[in-house]
């Protein structure tokens, strides 16, 4: 038996989301999407079969990634990225359909995998993924692993329906240490930020190689005796 929501709840998604106004569903369909929202941040993978960057900007993805490489290490927490973006996604979709399309980025996703079996593979944005290579993972980002995934990429994709724009990668790679974070909370949008930014290095130079930054957060307070 379905139950309404109430006439206060209603209201408020309207309100907060004028866009769905018009559809004779929306306070039910905004509903659906809070809830996934909420699953997203707390871990549960989007359909492409990747961890939400939800889950990677709000939730507790890199915690655990903290925990075992403690704020207390002199060199500081490290991370290292691979990073992949398919340009002209959008045209293959408007020929081959959505389907098609989402099937294709499933089998990005698997190729991201088969590249970093360990890695946390996040869509950072609708069609950017990241293969996180923090302490877990066990293997770091190199130039040979990147010119793996230039080959693996495509490949990933020669089964899926051809004609019409080929599908080609922006591939980059990143190196992220943070000294002294004082929590793991605040690793997330900064790891996100920074795949973001240097897929755009990467687009703009293909030979950019590893892209390396340093933060200095002086989390580890020293003790007044």
């Amino acid at each position: 038996m379905a139950h309404p929501i109430s006439d206060r709840a209603e209201r408020a998604l309207r309100s907060l989301f004028a866009h769905a106004a018009a559809r004779p569903d929306a306070p039910t369909w905004l509903v659906d999407q809070l809830v996934d929202a909420e699953l997203h941040r707390r871990g549960s993978p989007d359909p492409s079969g990747a961890f939400h960057a939800l889950a990677l900007t709000q939730g507790s993805l890199l915690k655990e990634e903290y925990d075992l490489s403690t704020h207390g290490h002199a060199d500081g927490w490290a991370l290292d990225a691979l990073l992949c973006d398919p340009r002209e996604l959008m045209l293959y979709n408007q020929r081959h359909g959505f389907p098609a399309g989402d099937e294709a980025v499933r089998a990005i996703v698997h190729a991201l995998r088969g590249l970093c079996p360990r890695a946390k593979v996040v869509r950072t944005h609708t069609d950017g993924f990241a293969a996180l290579l923090g302490p877990t993972a066990e293997q770091r980002v190199d130039l040979a692993l990147v010119e793996r995934a230039r080959q693996a990429l495509p490949d990933a994709l020669a089964a899926l329906p051809a004609g019409g724009p080929r599908v080609d990668f922006t591939v980059g790679a990143l190196r992220v240490s943070v000294v002294d974070p004082p929590t793991w909370q605040l690793l997330g949008p900064l790891v996100w930020a920074e795949c973001e930014r240097a897929l755009v290095i990467a687009r703009r130079a293909a030979d950019a190689g590893i892209i390396e930054r340093r933060f200095e957060l002086h989390g580890r307070l020293p003790s007044f005796d």
